[in-house]
């Protein structure tokens, strides 16, 4: 009986996966192809294929073979135009949902470095560096390093 690895059984594990998926995306590359041939006039929007038909008046066989007629062809040309209006108007309606979102976003970024301005603003810098050299503080008696480690710690109590 042979002992298999941990590393060993999660790269087999992978290469299935990996197979299956390879297997999955084929199949649903041919069901899109097999989709794109059943309908070679279809548009596809956003992976729903739009057929012209939805716009068509069910009409009898012998009306069909005949050729259109200058007025059919002025309505299915109105009805064409009509859908590509239709979608124009959904393209700005949703790049203006986008635009303002983006402006809001740009708002919010502003108000919040305002805010972090302010409060840095109203911090208290210090730049002794001497104040707490250790030769320095050696030198210091007791009594003065005691007042000293009071008054830090009093100063970081309320600062909290």
């Amino acid at each position: 009986m042979q002992k298999i690895s941990p590393l060993r059984s999660s790269i087999e594990a992978f290469n299935k996966f990996k197979a299956m998926r390879a297997n999955k995306n084929e199949k649903a590359q041919t069901q899109n192809d097999a989709a794109v041939q059943t309908n070679p006039f279809g548009i596809t929007f956003k992976g729903t294929v739009i057929q012209m038909d939805v716009f068509e008046k069910t009409q009898n066989n012998s009306e069909k073979t005949m050729s259109p007629s200058l007025k059919e062809r002025l309505q299915n040309s109105g009805k064409l135009l009509s859908a590509a209006w239709v979608g124009t108007l959904n393209k700005f309606s949703s790049f203006k949902t986008n635009v303002i979102a983006f402006g809001n976003k740009i708002k919010d970024n502003a108000i919040a470095f305002g805010n972090k301005l302010k409060e840095l603003g109203n911090t208290k810098v210090e730049l002794d560096v001497f104040k707490y050299n250790v030769s320095r503080l050696q030198k210091q008696p007791v009594s003065e390093l005691r007042t000293m480690l009071a008054n830090e710690l009093q100063g970081v109590s309320n600062e909290q």
